[in-house]
């Protein structure tokens, strides 16, 4: 012990390193029985994956959907009623609605979609 005594910054090394260790220690399985007892709802689990479940579009009653189209993570519906067409516009990855554009027409529409022609 007296060796250990004639070298005094080498013993508190020692003790300051074995204290860090224990807390350290104590931090790690603190965080491990957190994140176990912790049940996130499904909605979070749903979106870290990328993925979310339902949604409800809203559309007016007697709209006919005319065309839907994915782009990457966005997905449109285009609908026509009485002339009035609109493009929904949806982020596949989070489920929400970005938003709409409405498209007035001079003439009704006959709800069907004529691609323009190739020149």
């Amino acid at each position: 012990m007296d060796e250990v005594k004639a070298r005094p910054v080498l013993f508190a090394s020692v003790i300051i390193m074995g204290v860090l260790i224990v807390v350290g220690l104590i931090v790690v399985v603190g965080t491990i029985i957190y994140r176990l007892s912790a049940t996130p709802d499904a909605a979070s689990i749903a979106a870290a994956r990328g993925q979310f479940g339902t949604v409800d579009v809203a559309v007016a009653e007697g709209t006919s959907v005319v065309r839907t189209a994915f782009l990457e993570d966005r997905l449109s519906i285009v609908t026509t009623k009485d002339g009035v067409l609109e493009v929904i516009i949806i982020d596949t990855k989070r489920g929400v609605e970005l938003g709409r554009v409405r498209l007035l027409a001079d003439a009704p529409i006959s709800g069907e979609l004529v691609p323009p022609a190739a020149e």
